[in-house]
């Protein structure tokens, strides 16, 4: 069997550190040919060293020059330029992107123009340029997998379903450390209590984004892209157990559903191994074990956050890459005690109501979108500051 030539990039994060896992248990199948991280050199040092790996981007000179004096015959680049590179490299097959926010998207199209298999955990390259993004992967006919595992779970349930036998997707939230907590109570929230997450371990933005439930209202926009299905037949509901991944309601009433253990280790591992399926290191489906499924609706007054994401996505246009870009200021803000949680959801809405859409049709208008609504945020936050 063919090895097929893989590039993991944000190795070091929670998707990375999976991909990795991944890579070493299934070495005669996947060959890893260089690693991207952003700056835990010694992190990837460990990693090029058990997978045998030379080549390696970092996302900074100093970070560069540590892997350097670490790893002394490694090829060592680093930058967004040099992200890009790898990913359109003629001798990969798969590229893996794990890197988080804004600093992915140039990544995943130069794979989407490339051709490759594109397993997808970067959710802002189709926030910010989803559209771009599936027209590139089509024209040149690449595969884009989806790593979220709401997305895999959609992914996986549509096998050999026509789209007009389709209708309605639903994707499930946990809820976050907030659940059934009243509207009126959010204003004291910490950014400890935010980052307390009862299901899964990950980064502190999509933390405190699944605390809020922006993560999810993203992730409908996703679902949006990678399907193309209308806004108004993607549904949200919540499942605290986050068992039950995502369902796919038919035309004649009934559904199909994903389920699995809450572990980021399988949605990772099938899109590195798609269209096969490969065994893997992690629990297995015993429905007694698992007790009750439960599900609700999301409470839209506690977490105006969907429906903001949802407003954004029928704007189209730059409209989701000024949701995300503001954000990232305001929940950055949240983490630094400068912005009260409520004040996350303010400082996006007023961003969008300054910063009109327009087509999101080259990789220079998302930029200079981008660019405006995180200055347009940073302005807001001093009307909201602690």
């Amino acid at each position: 069997m063919k090895r097929r030539r893989t590039v993991i990039l944000g190795s070091t994060g929670s998707i990375g550190r999976k991909a990795v896992q991944v890579a070493e248990r299934y070495g005669d199948r996947l060959q890893v040919s260089a690693l991207a991280a952003f700056r835990s050199a010694k992190t990837v040092a460990e990693q090029a060293g058990r997978l045998g790996v030379d080549r390696i981007v970092m996302g900074d000179a100093p970070a560069a020059a540590e892997v350097e004096r670490l790893l002394p015959h490694a090829r060592v680049t680093h930058g967004p330029e040099a992200l890009a590179a790898l990913a359109r490299d003629p001798e990969v097959d798969l590229v893996v992107n794990g890197v988080v926010g804004r600093a992915g998207l140039e990544a995943s199209l130069a794979a989407a123009e490339s051709g490759k298999t594109l397993a997808l955990a970067n959710k802002e390259s189709l926030v910010l340029a989803g559209e771009l993004v599936m027209a590139r992967a089509r024209a040149s006919g690449a595969t884009v997998l989806p790593v979220d595992s709401e997305h895999a779970g959609l992914f996986q349930a549509l096998q050999g379903r026509r789209p007009e036998e389709v209708a309605r997707l639903v994707i499930t939230a946990s809820g976050g450390p907030f659940r059934g907590r009243p509207a009126g109570s959010m204003a004291d929230v910490t950014p400890e209590e935010a980052l307390d997450h009862p299901i899964w371990p990950m980064g502190p933005r999509i933390t405190v984004d699944s605390a809020s439930l922006f993560n999810k209202g993203l992730e409908v926009i996703e679902t949006h892209r990678l399907f193309d299905i209308p806004l108004d037949r993607i549904d949200v509901v919540v499942h605290p157990q986050s068992v039950v991944h995502a369902l796919v309601e038919l035309v004649d009433g009934s559904v199909i559903a994903q389920l699995a253990a809450p572990d980021m280790l399988l949605p990772v591992q099938y899109a590195m191994s798609y269209p096969e399926r490969w065994a893997a290191d992690a629990p297995g489906c015993r429905l007694p074990d698992w007790g009750s499924l439960t599900f609700e609706e999301p409470d839209h007054e506690a977490f105006p956050a969907l429906g903001l994401c949802y407003r954004a996505a029928e704007t189209g246009g730059t409209a989701p890459t000024v949701l995300n870009a503001a954000d990232e200021v305001a929940v950055e803000a949240f983490l630094a005690g400068r912005l009260r949680f409520p004040a996350i959801v303010d400082v996006v809405r007023e961003t969008l109501e300054a910063v009109p859409a327009v087509p999101a049709d080259s990789l220079d208008a998302v930029a200079a979108a981008d660019e405006r609504a995180r200055e347009e945020a940073r302005a807001r936050l001093a009307h909201h500051a602690v």
